[in-house]
């Protein structure tokens, strides 16, 4: 299993809350999936200014994409990011730049690494009522890393507050509940899905993650005012930004593939970042089962399109991933023009009070 450092410096007591969501509610629902045109990109257009539709209807409602939607929207956005490095003076100079793009234009299960067997066995152990927590703690001590995991959780401040430690996997099992065990299955998983691309992108998966660590606690109160549910806007707003660490991930492919560290302009890579982010984390969702709510979410949670569509959780995730960006960078948040841009459906005067509390805490 390759080791991701993004991911292992989460800490273990977000883990708990992601699965929470993950498996129990929101990525078993059922929707009815409707394919979509892909929409015309701009790619020059500030990212965060692009107008375009993503619908011939534009229904005010959302309606669930499948995952051909978010494949025709990525290999659109890549034809278009071909096609302008082509057009550029800069193109013979970053060779790595097209090895990349052919790279993230690949089938989806070849793009997404999928969880490993050894890992949905264990998650599918969890759902097992027949099991007694004695025999599942047996099951899953085959595996050093998850035992680890699971200890340390169980000692950690969330679950251990004022309690004695526990130093046997039944016990810790028993602490943390059948929720929590399966979630630190899921993170133990993650740790180790993604590889490091390497040299400067590593400082940027680390800033990746950190950016979604500390957006999702915001996601949890502002679920209320945007009419989601609390816990499930905390385990995708955790989640928002995975289509970042998918290219990341492909860069290392591509340098292993090519035996040399990958060298790509800056502004391109941000560029491409921004527009390719939303839909290779809404398949990587769903190649990983999660559901179209999730999918889309994250799929549209910059609210690019025009008008924007009634999504409970893609608008938590704009507001949430606002508010964290402007304590980040020390940036001013302008309330009003963030919510005219995103159209957003939510109690503008609740989201105003929970963002101004949050910003004023920072």
């Amino acid at each position: 299993m390759l080791y991701c450092g993004a991911w292992s410096i989460a800490p273990r007591r977000y883990s708990s809350i992601v699965l929470l969501t993950l498996v129990r509610r929101l990525f078993r629902r059922a929707s009815t999936p409707v394919r979509a045109p892909a929409p015309a990109l701009g790619l020059r257009t500030r990212p965060e200014r692009a107008v375009h539709d993503l619908d011939d209807a534009t229904p005010k409602a959302w309606v669930a994409r499948d995952i051909g939607f978010w494949v025709d929207r990525r290999d659109h956005v890549i034809a278009k990011l071909e096609a302008e490095w082509r057009a550029s003076d800069n193109a013979a100079k970053w060779p790595d730049v097209e090895g990349l793009l052919q790279l993230l234009g690949e089938e989806p299960a070849d793009v997404i690494r999928q969880l490993p067997a050894a890992a949905r066995d264990a998650m599918g152990l969890c759902d097992d009522e027949s099991l007694s927590r004695a025999q599942l703690a047996d099951r899953l001590s085959t595996d050093p890393a998850l035992v680890q995991s699971l200890l340390k959780a169980a000692n950690g401040a969330l679950y251990a507050a004022g309690l004695q430690s526990v130093l046997r996997l039944d016990a810790a099992v028993d602490r943390i509940g059948l929720v929590g065990t399966q979630a630190i299955v899921l993170s133990t998983c993650v740790d180790g899905l993604l590889s490091k691309p390497g040299g400067v992108y590593d400082g940027m998966v680390a800033d990746v993650w950190s950016h979604m660590v500390s957006t999702a606690p915001l996601a949890r109160p502002l679920a209320v005012a945007c009419g989601a549910d609390p816990e499930e806007a905390f385990a995708v707003a955790l989640l928002h930004d995975v289509g970042k660490l998918v290219m990341f991930d492909r860069i290392s492919a591509l340098r292993t593939a090519r035996r040399r560290a990958i060298r790509l302009p800056d502004d391109w890579l941000s560029l491409a970042l921004a527009h390719l982010h939303e839909p290779l984390g809404a398949l990587a969702a769903h190649q990983w089962g999660l559901g179209p709510a999730a999918a889309d979410a994250i799929g549209l949670h910059h609210r690019k399109e025009r008008p924007a569509c009634r999504h409970p959780l893609a608008e938590v995730l704009y507001l949430a991933e606002r508010a964290d960006h402007a304590r980040r960078t020390g940036t001013p948040f302008d309330f009003d023009g963030i919510w005219t841009l995103g159209e957003l459906h939510a109690d503008q005067h609740q989201c105003r009070g929970i963002l101004g509390r949050h910003l004023n805490a920072a």
